[in-house]
């Protein structure tokens, strides 16, 4: 069976090809598929049936195979008396090994390790006497089996009361296992008979589908072979960027539609229309990214609708660029209100993104909220449907035209020939050019066929795509998709597969590459290669780069801490997946249920996207019994519904998807979903999992991270032999790791690791695993590891991690809940100090923390990894000195908290060499307490590329190094003015922050002179300082000025009217000031926001602040105002006014109603304010209008009812206006109806009406 697999699938790889010649290959194809997936489900039956009665096997002799590597170890973990001593399986497993290796050692160290075990010499002589006698037949007399049990008794069994506890266990295990083997057996027996009929069903279809392929003469075909002529590949984690061409003018139209002035409630939306792979994407991006436009627009968002248009979702995406906070809401009215008051005041521009939507009702709910916007706020939207742009568009439509041949030519031949070497192929040039004639201006063909001949230096594989039949199909949408095809068809065997598999996923899906190349694994869609010395993830991941350098894959979002990166396809990609994958990839939704039993019968790998009204599983699903893959997509709180269904319809599941899922508990018939390879039940509520899961022997990825409740992972996880991939990161609650994770000697994904105080969670189980890329070692306070013993230092040599983080028992322990500790643990210096230069010697760490560490110095002949880029070290509390790290080449972020023991750092901190921190680009020291001096060596070589430096809470720092091109500064609770006068020597500073220094009275001149370039400067929480330096004007470069809690300020420096580029200003809680200069606010005219709070002295505002001619928004905020002056009218561009508790004011000034920019309003605790003037009806642009705590103000006035800009009215803690203004019945009402948005007391009472009867009453 397994070589006519082989033969169907080699007939499945010609008929792929032949298919669009035929629809008799066509229906043959499907036929073939449908027998390759029988046949590879009975063979899996087979294969897992044998693999458990194999495991059933071992597990009655309680042993395991152990490779030489296992034995060679074994030497040291004698040592280990504590260890060694523990009764069990592990022991007997062990003691196993030992004897298993009497080939390699000779009886001597046989004896003398014997002798370690605590056996006496003749107890032990006699015991190798026997070994040297014993049979060597199989089973019960083998040689393994009669020393394990001769060992044991003599270490356990001395006393009667154990003889008889061990005898009445190994009981109760054998009967259990005769039990389990019975079961096993009968179920052998009753399915043997299925089985064998269902081959010879498989056999017979097989020769009638050969009859038939006789007639079309299949050949097998063989996998692409690149040419041995081709240019050197390139390198890198990610492709170049393709480079634009052609589009500069476009580029220039539409941003100069973009800075147009537009006028009206009507938001200007601008429709970019053509067909798909024309660019209206790729321009959209560099129109959003121009400069023009970022310095235009206070405000940019971008929004993928692609294809499905939800308002609720596209609204929310808006109000993640606006608002902070999460953004999940589904009610409309909600949405529509909270993203109207964010954009208040705000010029913004919006792209919408690939477009579909033709529904008018839909595309107003989306729109409404954006009407009456802040003028020159606009819309752009891609789409290739004109009748799209028909229903949104107020500006005429920028068709995008195809490139011309000159400038497609270009791009073509930049991706083919990325080296330059197009000269050397006169030949392929001719034919070239050629195919580009036939893109007819497409830049997404020209760039992907450039990309697929890269590699191609054969005339005859250029003239294969040149004469192509697909180029005949008509023009339009599915022309560019069959060109997609063809790109498709030259694809290598191996990536077709896997490109086909990527059909699973819906448009504009996120996509993790190793989750995506885990699940081709569990597919049997990387091969397995025994001559190969790479890992199948390895060649899974070339396989990733192949298709994402052919830009079958873009990226859209960068690797995070977890060095996780997110992938798109293209939606023609998709739909091209979609299209070669034929009807074994489904993807449902709610009209999913009208799918016939046709469909689902050949039905292999199915997404569920639900909504929260449809239900779970549809009913049709189950039809599909050759499922492979269950993926459900769409997060939903009553997902455990559909497990059952899921485990008892489909039996042959290889990858099964609740990620994001609310389950918090899993069936214990998840271990009959025996050929399951992928199960990934992260983010979920899991507690805990059923025992039963670990019969599931073929499982190779179980992902559970961020299972925020887990608690514990079944003791029989050892159990799953073929597990590649165990995520457990972020699981707080997990306590502890299952005994004798050393057995799963394939898993290479545990990024976290609890050490135990035993043998069976040792730090030694790591040792026989295949680990790399992150690792987090929880409780190494429980890491014991004899001198001299280098078990752990060599592994970690060989392993490849890219990221390590040690944690002793500190606040990551504590938050274990299941785990008793004692308060406080026997330090052991000694023991941490060996730990840590085992464990850091993996020369590819890129990231390394170290938490916890009880030592009193770094081992001097540490070895830090050459590669490190960031390294933390965190509570190393009895730590004296700081290692030498300035010679660490690459490292870039250093941060260092927690040194309560460091009193100086020297210049031994820089190591020994030239340019120590050459690389080094930010720096943190916290919480140093007892520090006293930092001083480094008497050079200009060192931290030459630092940055950025935060030093907090070092209240004894009194001197710090020279920093020569240092832009970031932030000192906190640092107590000592030396250090202010140290910082004074700087020059090159952008960015300055002074924190809690309660000494402090002044600023130093010499820090505003030597740093004229500053950018940004905040003083905050010093309370004794008076004054700011007079030659505070000098700062010309400066954009923000922050003071915050300096009680002894008493007024702001004349200097301040020389801050023409000052743009923020911010006062806060400074409760000394008195006044603001009246000259300093005269030159201030860059300021566009300023902020005075809380400062209870000042009592009245400067004329001067007439001059501040742009500023756009102004909060007031507890100030004993008893008036405002008269400067409103100077305040054209003002678009926000906030006055928040000015308890004595009792007017607002005449002049703001000439403020015709005004949008936003809020007058918030003004209990002597009186009244709301008449004159407020001049105030033609306000939109926004809130009144809290002003119960004074007894009725609105009538000029309400002329603004018909004003979408949003708050009234609240207004007793008597809120009963004026109740629905229909109050005083108020008719000054108020027309208002989309109103807000009353404590609740949120929304009454919409249609724009366009906003000037209606009811």
């Amino acid at each position: 069976m397994q070589q006519t697999l082989q033969r169907i699938r080699a007939a499945i790889e010609d008929a792929e090809e032949r298919q669009r010649k035929s629809d008799r290959v066509k229906d043959l194809l499907i036929n073939l598929k449908a027998i390759a997936v029988d046949a590879g489900n009975l063979l899996d039956e087979v294969a897992t049936l044998v693999l458990r009665k194999q495991l059933m096997k071992e597990e009655s002799h309680g042993l395991r195979a152990a490779t030489k590597k296992d034995l060679f170890r074994l030497r040291y973990q004698c040592n280990m008396s504590r260890v060694i001593h523990t009764p069990g399986a592990q022991t007997r497993y062990l003691i196993f090994k030992l004897f298993e290796a009497q080939e390699e050692f000779d009886n001597d160290i046989i004896q003398g390790i014997l002798l370690h075990l605590g056996i006496g010499e003749l107890q032990s002589t006699k015991i190798l006497a026997d070994f040297q006698s014993a049979p060597l037949a199989s089973g019960k007399g083998s040689k393994q089996m009669y020393l394990t049990r001769v060992v044991y008794y003599e270490l356990y069994l001395s006393r009667p009361k154990d003889r008889i506890g061990v005898i009445m266990r190994e009981i109760g295990e054998r009967t259990k296992y005769e039990v389990r083997k019975t079961c096993l057996t009968l179920e052998s027996i009753s399915t043997y008979r299925k089985k064998s009929r269902r081959l010879k069903e498989l056999n017979a279809r097989w020769n009638d589908v050969d009859k038939e392929m006789s007639r079309f003469q299949f050949k097998k075909t063989e996998s692409y072979r690149r040419s041995t002529t081709r240019e050197r590949r390139e390198t890198g984690p990610f492709p170049n960027e393709s480079m634009v061409y052609g589009r500069e003018e476009d580029v220039n139209k539409i941003v100069r539609m973009l800075l147009s002035s537009s006028s009206g409630p009507e938001v200007a939306v601008i429709p970019i229309v053509g067909i798909g792979g024309m660019g209206k994407t790729t321009l959209a991006q560099l129109v959003y990214n121009d400069p023009r436009v970022t310095s235009h627009f206070q405000s940019l968002m971008w929004v993928s609708v692609n294809g499905k248009f939800n308002p609720a979702e596209i609204i929310n995406q808006m109000l993640s660029y606006v608002r902070e906070g999460s953004h999940d809401l589904f009610q409309i009215g909600l949405l529509q209100s909270q993203l109207r008051e964010s954009l208040l005041g705000r010029r913004y521009l919006i792209v919408l993104d690939d477009v579909w939507n033709v529904d008018e009702d839909e595309w107003d709910k989306v729109m409404n909220p954006l009407k009456g916007s802040e003028g020159g706020s606009k819309i752009i939207l891609t789409t290739w449907n004109e009748a799209v742009a028909d229903i949104t568009r107020t500006f005429p439509s920028f068709r995008l035209e195809p490139l011309r041949k000159e400038e497609c030519w270009k791009l073509f031949k930049h991706r083919a020939f990325a080296d330059g070497t197009e000269d050397d192929f006169p030949r392929l040039l001719q034919i070239g050019e050629k195919i580009v004639d036939k893109c007819q201006g497409v830049p997404f063909v020209a760039n992907m066929l450039g990309i697929m001949l890269r590699f191609k230096r054969e005339a005859n594989d250029w003239l294969h795509v040149q004469e192509s039949e697909l180029w005949s199909i008509d023009a339009g949408e599915n022309r560019i998709l069959s060109i997609y095809r063809l790109i498709y068809n030259h694809l290598p065997l191996h990536l077709i597969a896997c490109f086909a598999y990527c059909s699973i996923f819906p448009k504009n899906y996120e996509i993790n590459k190793e989750k995506l190349i885990h699940q081709w694994l569990a597919h049997g869609l990387i091969p397995y290669n025994s001559g190969s010395s790479f890992e199948l993830e390895d060649i899974g991941n070339e396989y990733f780069k192949d298709l994402l350098m052919m830009s079958f894959f873009q990226e859209v979002r960068k690797p995070d801490d977890r060095g996780m990166a997110e992938f798109k396809m293209h939606d023609l990609i998709n739909d091209l997946a979609k299209s070669v994958a034929g009807e074994e990839f489904l993807t449902l939704g709610e009209e999913s249920s009208t799918l016939g039993q046709d469909i689902l019968s050949k039905t292999c790998h199915a997404s569920v996207v639900c909504s929260s009204s449809s239900i779970l599983t549809p009913e049709a699903l189950c039809e599909a019994k050759r499922l492979q893959t269950l993926n459900f997509l769409s997060p939903r709180e009553d997902y455990m519904e559909a497990i059952p269904t899921v485990l008892a319809t489909f039996k042959h599941l290889r990858m099964l998807n609740f990620s994001g899922s609310g389950i918090k508990s899993l069936h214990q018939e998840i271990g009959g979903l025996l050929s399951l390879r992928y199960l990934d039940l992260s983010n979920t509520l899991l507690e805990t999992m059923p025992a039963t899961i670990c019969g599931l022997c073929n499982l190779q990825t179980l992902n559970l991270s961020s299972c925020i409740e887990l608690k514990e992972l079944p003791s029989g996880t050892t159990k799953l032999i073929n597990l590649r991939h165990l995520n457990i990161d972020d699981c707080p609650r997990l306590a502890g790791m299952p005994p004798s994770m050393g057995i799963l000697r394939r898993l290479q994904t545990l990024p976290v690791y609890i050490v135990g105080p035993n043998f069976e969670t040792s730090i030694f189980q790591l040792s026989s695993m295949n680990l790399r890329g992150k690792l987090k070692l929880k409780c190494l306070e429980d890491a014991k590891i004899p001198s001299g013993n280098n078990m752990i230092k060599v592994w970690m040599k060989t392993r490849e991690f890219s990221s390590l983080e040690l944690l002793w028992q500190n606040d990551g322990c504590k938050l274990d809940h299941n785990r008793s500790r004692q308060a406080g643990r026997q330090v052991d210096g000694q023991t941490d100090l060996i730990l840590v230069d085992s464990l850091t010697v993996s020369p590819s760490i890129k990231k390394l923390s170290i938490n916890g560490y009880s030592g009193t110095k770094f081992p001097e002949e540490m070895s830090w990894p050459r590669n490190l880029t960031e390294l933390n070290i965190i509570n190393c509390r009895r730590c004296e000195s700081l290692p030498p790290l300035g010679q660490l080449p690459v490292l870039k972020i250093l941060n260092i908290q927690g040194m309560d023991s460091v009193v100086r750092i020297g210049v031994e901190f820089s190591g020994e060499g030239d340019r120590p921190f050459s690389s080094l680009k930010e720096l943190s020291l916290k919480d140093f307490p007892e520090l006293r001096t930092w001083r480094s060596i008497d050079s200009g070589e060192v931290f030459t590329c630092l940055e950025k430096l935060i030093i907090t809470n070092c209240p004894f720092l009194t001197t710090m190094p020279w920093f020569p091109h240092l832009r970031d500064l932030k000192l906190s609770k640092c107590m000592q003015l030396d250090l202010v006068w140290s910082v004074s020597k700087l020059t090159t500073l952008s960015t300055l922050v002074i924190d809690s220094f309660p000494q402090l009275s002044f600023l130093p001149k010499k820090l505003v002179q030597n740093n004229s370039h500053l950018i940004s400067l905040t003083v905050t929480s010093c309370p004794n300082i008076s004054s700011l330096p007079e030659n505070l004007g000098n700062l010309t470069a400066l954009k923000s000025l922050k003071i915050e809690w300096c009680h002894g300020l008493d007024t702001l420096p004349s200097g301040l009217k020389y801050l023409t580029s000052l743009e923020n200003l911010e006062i806060v809680d400074c409760r000394g000031l008195i006044c603001l200069p009246e000259e300093g606010m005269e030159g201030l005219c860059s300021l566009r926001s300023f902020s005075i709070e809380n400062c209870l002295n000042l009592t009245s505002l400067p004329m001067g602040m007439k001059n501040l001619t742009s500023l756009e928004n102004l909060m007031l905020m507890c100030l004993n105002l008893v008036h405002l002056p008269e400067i409103f009218q100077y305040l054209l561009a003002l678009r926000s006014l906030t006055i928040r508790s000015c308890e004595e004011l009792t007017s607002l000034p005449v002049g703001l109603q000439h403020v015709q920019n005004l949008q936003f309003l809020e007058i918030h605790r003004c209990p002597k304010l009186m009244e709301l003037p008449e004159w407020v009806e001049h105030l033609v642009s306000l939109r926004s209008l809130k009144i809290l705590d002003c119960r004074e103000i007894k009725f609105l006035p009538k000029g309400l009812q002329c603004l018909g800009a004003l979408h949003h009215l708050s009234i609240i803690d207004c007793p008597v206006l809120e009963k004026r203004c109740e629905m229909k019945t109050g005083e108020d009402w008719q000054k108020i109806s027309h208002i989309p948005y109103k807000h009353f007391g404590s609740s949120a009472v929304q009454h919409r009406q249609d724009i366009a009867s906003t000037t209606q009453n009811p």
